[in-house]
């Protein structure tokens, strides 16, 4: 765990201290969380904050959610919750905007890598639509693997197996199809994210 990670698991309690209040609101959570990010210099710390605070924040909802005996839309820890995830969002969105990431210099794709990557997803859409697959979600996530090239190859991959693990989970392409694509497109590539035996 860096320094990062750390503080965004202590800040979590602290995240809900509102002077005075029992519940906290926007402006509150706001507060709190921009007094917070002003401790970091690098956009990419406070990216990576955000989304570590984020991920706490949903834990604790969901974990409150499974005992509370109020319905979620009712609670109100759930709503603090909710309204804190929404705050984080918003911070991500408007840093996300700003802030360009920089692969290292030997995680970058070649021109001619991503010449071949982005044929080989334009052959596997003909692929799909061959066997009869025809939903405009299943093409429009792989165009926007074309789009990312610039995440450097082990967090492009990586985004590649989050994607077909969704369309795996929805059952909008079968597993074996989707192993098959993922492998032809990791074909040359080294140490790279594998994707899980058993998608589903």
């Amino acid at each position: 765990m860096n320094i990062v990670e750390k503080e965004a698991c202590f800040f979590v309690d602290s995240f809900f201290e509102c002077k005075g209040r029992q519940f906290c609101n926007i402006d509150s959570l706001k507060r709190n969380l921009s007094s917070k990010l002003y401790n970091f210099t690098r956009e990419k710390d406070k990216l990576f904050f955000l989304n570590v605070l984020r991920n706490a924040v949903k834990i604790q909802k969901e974990e409150h959610e499974k005992t509370c005996t109020t319905t979620p839309e009712k609670c109100n820890f759930s709503l603090e919750q909710e309204t804190a995830m929404f705050v984080i969002d918003q911070e991500i969105e408007i840093i996300s905007k700003s802030y360009e990431f920089q692969p290292k210099k030997e995680d970058e794709f070649e021109s001619a890598e991503r010449a071949q990557l982005h044929n080989k997803l334009n052959d596997i859409i003909k692929q799909l639509k061959t066997l009869g697959y025809g939903q405009e979600i299943i093409f429009n996530e792989i165009d926007e693997l074309k789009e990312n090239f610039n995440l450097g190859k082990k967090n492009w991959f990586q985004l590649t197996k989050g994607k077909f693990f969704d369309l795996a989970v929805s059952k909008l392409v079968e597993e074996t199809l989707l192993k098959e694509m993922y492998s032809e497109l990791s074909e040359n590539f080294k140490d790279l994210p594998k994707l899980i035996d058993n998608l589903q």
